[in-house]
């Protein structure tokens, strides 16, 4: 390569002011000055290509790429880069990062730069210059013949031992096969890579977002930028930050590094990241673009897995108890789902709830599968005289000693369990109140109960107490659904009250067993 230097050398104002407004850290300043070696040369080639060393003795790091030479000029101005040529393929930073990165080198931590290419030696350092009539010390280049050393390299003067571990740092934070965080390859392709995690943690001195911690490292433009919750190293290559100076991204964009890569997957390794996934396999969004949410990246996941039959039984025969949750938006459904939830608490087999994009992989539904194991309520009439008995029992004997505490405009339709294999002893069918009431002791009755089921295994004359304690727990969803703070407290009262009138339960029973015994 030619180049225009006379023997003697000579000086180049860069026309940046000593003072110019800007801070770069030890660690911002290293990145830059390793960025210009690394967009030289493909990521593939970057461990055998680049080359550097540190002399304790000496105090100096120096940074080498083979074969790469390139024209000083193109360290002169902001905005000319060797990178304009490179297709946006790396990150790139305008051509101001040598520049600024010296900058900040010289004057806040007082490192020589000197900087070799071909035939050309550069060292930076400071002119006198005058800008109307004061004297302004201006960054500037010493620029030297040399020998010609066929590649390029940086050398750093009053290079210390702690300057040296954030270099080391600065390293792990570029992409390359090699980088210690990366561990198995699970994909590679044009606009990206996945790895599994290494073994060694991730360096705590790397960016990372602290909603996920350092589980997992993600990568952009070929830079880590962030950490996820998940142990994979996540690479998307063709990724344009907007804001070049927030070195760090928010937990949303990595979302969105997920959710774009997951489009460029093949089946087998969109099945590997859904496994890694699972904790969010029974999420939805709730905001409507799905920013903050994992729900997409699941769903576009798992409609790779489905597009091979292959990977979708190998998914299946590794995870054979999903059932898939849908979404609910009627009062009936609400009900089948309440009956279902009691149902699974009673299995033996484990099952896993997911979201109802799985599906696609032909899982069943939760209720699906309850009714398929007859674990529902039909909604069975009364027709027994025994029963209608029973029942006017259990009426008015609530109605004497609750009238004033459960308020109900018209008492609950009849209904009979019969289904023996269903989980509940009995139910209550509820709609909310428009407006709400409030009872003798000041809680609010919140719903209407339109049906009250009662299982026939308890029309016995031996279970009136278990008949009598359901009908009561029922009714008393007036206040609130099981799982409610209103509903226990309606309970705890009513039990209260039942303790008290000892004589209208004992009459109740004489009249439960004359029933059966006629």
């Amino acid at each position: 390569m030619a180049v225009n230097i006379p023997k003697s050398g000579k000086i180049i104002p860069l026309n940046i002011v000593m003072t110019y407004p800007v801070r770069w850290n030890r660690y911002r300043i290293y990145r830059d000055f390793v960025q210009n070696f690394y967009d030289s040369v493909d990521a593939k080639d970057w461990e055998e290509k680049f080359h550097y060393r540190y002399d304790p003795q000496k105090r100096t790091l120096t940074m080498e790429i083979e074969g790469v030479e390139f024209s000083y000029e193109w360290l002169l101005h902001i905005g000319a880069s060797t990178k304009t040529a490179n297709s946006g393929k790396y990150a790139g930073y305008f051509g101001e990062g040598f520049k600024i990165a010296s900058l900040c080198a010289i004057r806040e931590y007082k490192l020589i730069v000197e900087m070799y290419s071909g035939e050309w030696k550069l060292n930076v350092t400071v002119l006198d210059q005058k800008i109307d009539n004061q004297t302004v010390k201006m960054l500037a280049y010493k620029i030297n013949l040399h020998e010609n050393i066929g590649g390029s390299k940086l050398v750093l003067s009053k290079f210390y031992e702690s300057d040296y571990k954030i270099f080391q740092t600065v390293l792990e934070s570029f992409y390359y096969p090699e980088n210690p965080a990366f561990g198995e390859k699970i994909w590679e392709g044009e606009e990206g890579a996945i790895y599994r995690r290494s073994r060694k943690p991730i360096n705590p001195d790397l960016p990372y977002v602290s909603e996920y911690g350092r589980k997992g490292a993600v990568f952009c433009g070929y830079q880590m930028l962030g950490t996820s919750p998940f142990d994979l190293v996540i690479c998307l290559h063709h990724y344009n930050k907007e804001d070049r100076e927030r070195k760090t991204l928010y937990s949303f964009e990595i979302i969105k590094v997920f959710y774009t890569l997951s489009y460029y997957l093949d089946a087998q390794s969109a099945m590997f990241m859904l496994v890694k996934m699972r904790r969010y396999w029974n999420t939805y969004q709730h905001d409507k673009y799905g920013l903050h949410s994992w729900s997409p990246t699941i769903d576009r996941l798992i409609y790779k897995v489905s597009q091979s039959l292959e990977c979708t039984e190998q998914f299946r025969r590794d995870y054979p108890n999903l059932l898939c949750v849908e979404r609910i938006y009627t009062i009936h459904a609400q009900n089948q789902r309440s009956q279902a939830k009691s149902w699974l608490k009673s299995q033996d087999t484990k099952y896993l709830l997911v979201k109802d994009t799985f599906k696609q992989l032909n899982y069943p539904t939760l209720e699906q599968k309850c009714a398929e194991s007859g674990g529902f309520v039909f909604d069975d009439r009364v027709s027994d005289k025994i029963e209608n008995e029973c029942f006017r029992i259990l009426e008015e004997i609530t109605q004497k000693i609750y009238w004033d505490f459960i308020i109900i405009s018209k008492w609950p339709e009849r209904r009979l369990i019969t289904n023996e294999r269903a989980i509940y002893h009995g139910m209550a069918l509820t709609f909310k109140k428009r407006k709400h009431l409030m009872n003798n002791v000041g809680l609010k009755i919140r719903y209407d109960i339109r049906k009250i089921y009662l299982k026939k295994s308890i029309f016995r004359k031996n279970r009136y107490y278990d008949a009598l304690s359901t009908y009561i727990h029922e009714l008393c969803h007036i206040f609130g659904g099981d799982s409610s703070h209103s509903f226990s407290s309606g309970l705890s009262h009513a039990m209260e009250i039942l303790l008290n009138h000892s004589n209208e339960i004992a009459a109740g029973k004489e009249q439960w067993e004359r029933l059966f015994e006629s």
